[in-house]
């Protein structure tokens, strides 16, 4: 998704340098949240979009009974989810609409991109870098359940879809309050910590440093201008994905 086109405010320019202050090449760290006793370990990535980090997630990992929302997208092995404002996620920016989103969001939504195949070639046009995460059992359900309560449900408790201008990616009303110092990345952030990652949260406002603290608990398998790119049994020892 091309949130950024030409012509974009200065304003635009200056998040973009500062998000690069985060994205060092790191030494892959160990996994600081390792898979509880008799537990098959699991997969999460963490992909850097340019301006903000999400999680992807595979659908047949995901526990029965918990995030039923995912079951929008039948035919898809991967789900990618985010957070952000319900303006500035969903259309391209202009001055009015960054600065609500900074200062006076008017609501949130939930990102979801849907897809097969492997996660490598699907952001290779888009992604920065991603980072395999190995997660528990239980860590990851408690990812899969603090995702399910950012959905704001209708009467029916169905999703509400909303509309964007961005092919192939679907957004969803959600709940919380977007603001320049709880924003996508920080709401990244809080996902990892539920599968028991350490790192802070609050002080994860941009990607780079979102994808600096991953880094501590998982490898890099993926990094634009570098030639690393992990084989599928290396993908396969950071955690069962």
């Amino acid at each position: 998704m091309n949130l950024i086109r030409k012509g974009n405010l200065l304003c635009v320019l200056v998040i973009l340098a500062l998000s690069s202050l985060g994205c060092v090449w790191p030494v892959n760290g160990s996994s600081a949240a390792p898979s509880q006793s008799g537990q098959i370990p699991r997969t999460v990535y963490v992909i850097h979009r340019g301006l903000h980090a999400g999680i992807i997630i595979r659908t047949a990992d995901i526990p029965s009974g918990l995030w039923p929302e995912h079951k929008e997208f039948p035919q898809a092995e991967y789900l990618e989810v985010g957070w952000g404002d319900s303006e500035g996620y969903r259309y391209p920016w202009t001055m009015r609409v960054v600065f609500r989103a900074m200062f006076d969001s008017k609501g949130s939504v939930l990102f979801a991109h849907a897809f097969s195949g492997p996660i490598i070639d699907e952001y290779a046009d888009v992604g920065k870098e991603i980072v395999a995460v190995p997660v528990s059992q239980s860590g990851l359900a408690h990812l899969c359940a603090y995702i399910q309560d950012y959905y704001a449900l209708n009467a029916q408790g169905r999703p509400v879809p909303l509309p964007t201008v961005y092919h192939r990616e679907n957004f969803f009303l959600a709940t919380g309050h977007y603001s320049m110092l709880n924003n996508c990345n920080n709401w990244t952030a809080r996902a990892l910590v539920a599968t028991g990652c350490p790192m802070s949260p609050r002080r994860c406002v941009l990607p780079g440093i979102v994808m600096s603290e991953a880094r501590r608990s998982g490898c890099v398998i993926w990094h634009r201008g570098q030639a690393r790119r992990m084989d599928k049994n290396q993908v396969t020892n950071a955690g069962k994905g």
